[in-house]
């Protein structure tokens, strides 16, 4: 009996850390793929090169949640079927795992650093007090590792591990000299990384041959004990703080990712001090996989509201077409109850399957084609899985 009880435990650890896991991408990178094989690539290009009249992929904010960004396409879509008539495109359809990969793709596109300025980032490397310990040549003096021993690729993955790993005997030292301990603004550690690239001469960098993964940044998170202090998505120390909350602050660029902790770093290691914490050690794919979670927090819908669904579903006219419209109209009656219980991103592919035909019906009926706000996305999906109180 004891035996039951405790795999029924482990099943269920296992099946409540899926459910808190949905909508996190195993790889990010998933999507590339299907951008190019589904056609978008044809009018959405990744900088100036491409077709000037559709907006390039790489200038766009696509910051919000999973949901939100099934509404932003939703509401493009009519300019966007137009145009691909014009051209002669023929729009793709897809499967709930092919939005979900390119929508996870389209996300994650700010994740990649712009090109830093080691002119700049030698001035910071100086004035942040990083020389005082780390010199450019083994020539040269100081007490921490010489910049020419770093790896010719040095990543910030790199970068934000040997950080985090060696903070504590760092800030114990700088306060032993009397160096502060520096924050980084903006793009400086973008420059300042340039920097030490320039002058790394060590062996060539193993970590960051790929992206991270962000379900494997969760189970990280978990298992490192970064929970202990910090909640994120419903889990975690509930008096320390959420992670959940600031999530669009970590929608940005992988080194400004990491200057956000770094600048953290003081009162994380008091945290830990005062908890009797020992910091634990990442390696380069733990610290990948972290990074990428963090950047995909905001990502995540929480579960949308019901009775605002369905006052959308009325308010939006979408009872036209999947209630009983009368007879001599151009709309059809479309059976959503096979949508019940379905996945959010199963429904949110068959929204983008049917709109061509909704745009036909819309225009020859003269109903306006329907907006949908932040938000609202996930309220009429959450309706369209359960149309009716239990």
């Amino acid at each position: 009996m004891r035996t039951i009880s405790i795999q029924i435990a482990g099943l269920l650890i296992v099946l409540c850390s899926h459910a808190l896991a949905q909508g996190l991408p195993e790889d990010p990178t998933a999507g590339a793929r299907l951008f190019v094989e589904k056609g978008c690539a044809k009018c959405h290009a990744f900088t100036g090169t491409g077709n000037r009249i559709i907006p390039q992929i790489g200038k766009m904010d696509f910051g919000d949640t999973q949901l939100d960004l099934a509404a932003q396409i939703w509401n493009h879509s009519p300019a966007m079927i137009a145009e691909m008539e014009q051209t002669g495109i023929k729009k793709a359809s897809l499967t709930a795992q092919e939005f979900s990969e390119i929508a996870a793709y389209l996300y994650f596109l700010k994740f990649f650093d712009e090109p830093g300025d080691p002119a700049s980032g030698m001035k910071i490397f100086g004035q942040k007090g990083c020389s005082s310990c780390h010199a450019s040549s083994a020539k040269s003096k100081g007490v921490a590792p010489k910049l020419e021993t770093f790896p010719r690729n040095i990543s910030p993955v790199f970068l934000s591990k040997a950080m985090w790993n060696h903070s504590v005997p760092m800030i114990a030292f700088m306060a032993q000299i009397g160096t502060q301990w520096p924050d980084f603004e903006d793009r400086e550690m973008i420059d300042m990384l340039e920097y030490i690239k320039s002058q790394a001469r060590g062996a060539e960098e193993s970590a960051f041959v790929k992206p991270g993964s962000p379900t494997g940044g969760r189970r990280v998170f978990d298992a490192r004990g970064c929970k202990e202090c910090h909640s994120a998505q419903g889990t975690g120390a509930k008096e320390g703080i959420d992670l959940g909350k600031r999530a669009r602050k970590f929608y940005t660029s992988l080194t400004r990712i990491v200057s956000t902790m770094w600048n953290k770093g003081p009162v994380i290691i008091v945290k830990m001090a005062q908890t009797q914490c020992c910091g634990p050690k990442f390696t380069s794919t733990e610290m990948a996989d972290l990074l990428a979670y963090l950047y995909f927090l905001h990502y995540v819908d929480e579960p949308g509201n019901r009775e605002n669904g369905e006052k959308l579903f009325t308010d939006l006219a979408c009872t036209e077409c999947h209630g009983r419209p009368a007879k001599g109209t151009a709309l059809q009656y479309i059976d959503l109850s096979k949508y019940r219980n379905a996945a959010p991103t199963e429904i949110a592919a068959g929204i983008w399957n049917h709109t061509v035909e909704m745009r036909k019906a819309v225009e020859k009926e003269g109903i306006p084609w329907p907006k949908l706000k932040k938000g609202e996305m996930a309220d009429l999906i959450e309706f369209v899985r359960y149309p009716r109180k239990e």
